[in-house]
């Protein structure tokens, strides 16, 4: 395997991503999958969505138009990266879905400390 592929996928291609601790993938592993022609392409560990019920709530909050779940994580949690802690704690996946219906209440977790089980499963 290329020490400057595996690099570059720890790196997240230069944004960071697994090696920030506000990240959601921060400590997964690094793995290889090998092609049919034997070329091997270095991919991260899938994550598991934990139980929401993991988080503890501080607000419920009503969706307005126009709102992102990055800039909730800014305002509600101190750090856009940690958008992903809202679509957990709301049984989320999709960011935009979470903000896409206006009226919608969803549940801003407690941002002091990531709850353990929460990266990789």
């Amino acid at each position: 395997m290329d020490q400057a592929l595996a690099s570059l996928i720890t790196s997240a291609a230069g944004t960071g991503a697994p090696t920030l601790t506000s990240s959601r993938y921060y400590g997964a592993a690094t793995l290889p999958y090998t092609l049919p022609n034997g070329t091997q392409v270095m991919y991260l560990a899938r994550r598991i969505l934990p139980q929401a019920s993991i988080y503890q709530s501080v607000r419920s909050y009503v969706v307005v138009d126009g709102d992102r779940l990055d800039n909730l994580a800014a305002t509600y949690l101190g750090d856009p990266l940690l958008y992903w802690m809202i679509c957990d704690a709301n049984n989320g996946t999709d960011p935009d879905e979470l903000t896409a219906q206006v009226g919608r209440s969803i549940l801003i977790p407690l941002s002091s400390g990531i709850p353990p089980g929460a990266r990789n499963g």
